[in-house]
């Protein structure tokens, strides 16, 4: 086979390049607003965060930004506090990549039901039960809006980049394990900074 000159092997690399760069998720072109440090309170008092609408917006909301892989579980505390969750292992917000957590707002009665037809239960060793759903009641779940977000980036900002973005916070609550939450009243968020360990944000209306 006759060798290649080299300039076309130049432009088959540099093709193959921008390929490549057009299908990685760091480069989809992303909604300004759907930035974490730019969610924010509208004049209606519904807070918008991630592209979402905090207690009216669905997991079919969060499928169609962020893909479909969501994977929905109900928890019951030692104290016997419950919850119905979604969970996305992998999402992209532009360049940021995150988990997701979503809660879901479910009155105590349907909470209760979706409990008792649980398909499988396990405990964890701190006592928590994890209550694995029937394919009816998952469809079910994604139609519940949600009222807490809670994302945890793969890297850390420093304190520096986060006050660029983010500006100063309302106030700084500090734990004696080096856990700091820094409030944010205006976006509805609380930056949870701990020690050697991922930044955590999580959006959640005050009423």
């Amino acid at each position: 086979m006759k060798n290649r000159p080299i300039y076309w092997v130049l432009a088959a690399s540099v093709g193959l390049f921008v390929l490549l760069m057009s299908l990685s998720p760091n480069h989809v072109e992303v909604n300004e607003s759907h930035l974490p440090w730019n969610a924010a309170y509208q004049q209606n008092g519904e807070l918008h965060a991630l592209g979402l609408v905090l207690n009216k917006s669905t997991m079919k909301d969060v499928m169609d930004l962020y893909g479909r892989d969501i994977e929905v579980k109900l928890f019951e505390m030692p104290d016997g506090q419950k919850s119905a969750e979604g969970y996305l292992g992998s999402m992209y917000i532009g360049s940021i990549h995150a988990s997701m957590v979503l809660k879901l707002k479910i009155d105590a009665e349907e909470l209760d039901g979706y409990f008792s037809r649980g398909a499988r239960i396990t405990v964890s060793q701190q006592g928590a039960r994890e209550v694995q759903l029937n394919s009816e009641d998952t469809l079910a779940l994604f139609n519940y809006p949600i009222y807490e977000v809670t994302i945890v980036p793969r890297r850390n900002l420093s304190e520096i980049a986060i006050e660029k973005r983010f500006g100063q916070p309302d106030h700084i609550r500090s734990s004696e394990e080096g856990i700091a939450s820094w409030f944010y009243l205006d976006k509805g968020l609380e930056l949870i900074l701990i020690a050697d360990d991922k930044d955590i944000l999580r959006y959640r209306t005050s009423q």
